[in-house]
């Protein structure tokens, strides 16, 4: 089942809703612990390879017509290419996740800096499969420590 969820999640025929038809009630946000994405730093003559670390948690949300279960997560990954991308990776549950899943990708871009998708993907009241998702924009890292943030998910998926 959870790779059937994974693969739902990078599936853009996902029908895309409104956050707001969630969780109107309240701001649903995530906070991002540790958060480092960096280039290699090798050969010159070697291809450049990408590499992400952080921390992701959620707080529980409830606005009556759906439950949004808490999670936290260690996400760690590696990119390749040009532009630098990867396949989605499953992030490591840091307690106790039920019919849910957290997992990240770098998507592609030219630029300069990294773009990281992040997906929670969980049962909401044991019916219906939802996912959020969120895309990280920042500098690849140099010699920057790891920082923490937060941010709001951007897309909401009804995934049946």
């Amino acid at each position: 089942m959870l790779a059937m969820i994974l693969g739902l999640a990078a599936d853009s025929a996902a029908a895309a809703v409104p956050r707001d038809t969630i969780s109107s009630s309240t701001e649903y946000k995530w906070q991002i612990a540790s958060w480092q994405a960096g280039e290699s730093h090798g050969n010159p003559a070697d291809p450049v390879t990408g590499w992400y670390n952080f921390f992701v948690s959620g707080d529980e949300v409830s606005d009556g017509s759906v439950h949004i279960p808490k999670f936290l997560v260690h996400c760690q990954g590696f990119a390749d290419g040009w532009p630098l991308s990867s396949n989605l990776t499953a992030c490591e549950s840091q307690t106790a996740l039920t019919d849910a899943s957290v997992s990240a990708r770098v998507l592609p871009s030219p630029d300069t800096q990294a773009h990281i998708a992040i997906y929670y993907i969980f049962s909401a009241n044991g019916a219906t499969t939802l996912s959020f998702t969120t895309t990280i924009v920042e500098d690849w890292a140099r010699e920057r420590p790891p920082h923490n943030f937060t941010v709001t998910p951007t897309e909401t998926a009804y995934l049946g």
